[in-house]
């Protein structure tokens, strides 16, 4: 295997573990049977649209590899996250992110137990999952 073809195979591993890395929603749902009294408890945790709407991460943000192969994750206001891959052509994960403070955060990705960091530096207007730091997103106008 040639040197290029071994460093587009990185990237593209790579990006696909930064997508497989990605969010989910954390949700606990108890309910007891009809006539036990108790009341039912939901918990869950996302961001609220109308903060996450005026967050700096809202939008899409795109990488592209040395051989063109892009990958691109979209931050939802509705605190939704999706990672593709294509171009945007295929989902790869989906789930939920929220704001942690600090340029900081919280993606939890669907089927996966442990959420995951995303960074945004607003010094260079980039974002990055904080595992893969040098594999750099720009925003997408």
């Amino acid at each position: 295997m040639s040197k290029r073809n071994a460093l587009v195979f990185l990237v593209i591993v790579c990006l696909a573990l930064i997508l497989v890395a990605g969010c989910t929603s954390s949700t606990t749902t108890t309910s007891a049977p009809a006539g036990a009294g108790a009341a039912a408890t939901t918990t869950q945790v996302s961001t609220p649209a109308a903060a996450a709407s005026q967050d700096p991460i809202v939008g899409k943000w795109s990488i592209t590899g040395a051989s063109g192969n892009s990958a691109q994750v979209v931050f939802g206001a509705d605190g939704s996250f999706t990672g593709y891959l294509n171009g945007g052509s295929q989902v790869m994960r989906s789930g939920t992110w929220q704001n942690i403070g600090g340029g900081k955060y919280t993606v939890t990705i669907k089927g996966q137990s442990a959420p995951v960091t995303w960074v945004l530096d607003a010094t260079s207007n980039t974002a990055y999952n904080a595992a893969y730091p040098t594999l750099v997103y720009s925003p997408v106008s």
